[in-house]
């Protein structure tokens, strides 16, 4: 009869397993906008998600981070899922939490300029259903130099008085 018992406690706190995948999903094209996004690996039921979603920034950008996930039943979402980028003060900010029917998502609220770097975002939860999957997506765009700024104010001014020789002359 213990032998049941203890058969049964060991099945149990193997189906409480953990799903501690790493997502590397590159390096931001520093040039252009760029977005990366992944799939997780179906994950069963009852398991413990801590995993991890690698990118790199080779200059400041701004950026965005998203977590998606889709399902058909409510017991189908990751429940308690949190979202946190590692090394960060996420004091400043932090991923948002927004829930439909049949999906929910964690989008990044922080300040939206990065700096160059690898970073890592931690995303946890604990799955109700088996194949549980979610969706994760950086999108990275540079940010502009000064002397972009510049360049903008000074073509600005040099249309603002070639219209106001044209008004002086038309009249």
């Amino acid at each position: 009869m213990k032998l049941k018992f203890i058969a049964a406690g060991i099945l149990a706190a193997a189906s409480f397993s953990a799903s501690a995948a790493t997502y590397e999903l590159g390096v931001l094209d520093p040039d252009t906008t760029d977005t990366l996004s992944g799939i997780s690996t179906k994950i069963p039921t009852f398991f413990q998600v801590d995993d991890s979603w690698t990118f790199k920034l080779l200059t400041p950008s701004w950026t965005s981070l998203a977590f998606l996930q889709t399902f058909t039943s409510p017991e189908g979402a990751v429940q308690d899922i949190t979202a946190t980028l590692l090394g960060y003060r996420n004091d400043k900010g932090g991923f948002v939490k927004r829930t439909a029917i049949g999906m929910q998502s964690l989008s990044w609220a922080g300040p939206w300029e990065l700096d160059a770097g690898e970073y890592t975002v931690r995303v946890t939860g604990v799955t109700s259903l088996t194949r549980a999957q979610y969706m994760g997506t950086v999108s990275a765009r540079p940010v502009p130099e000064p002397e972009t700024y510049g360049m903008l104010l000074g073509g600005l001014a040099l249309v603002g008085f070639a219209l106001r020789r044209r008004a002086r002359k038309a009249v």
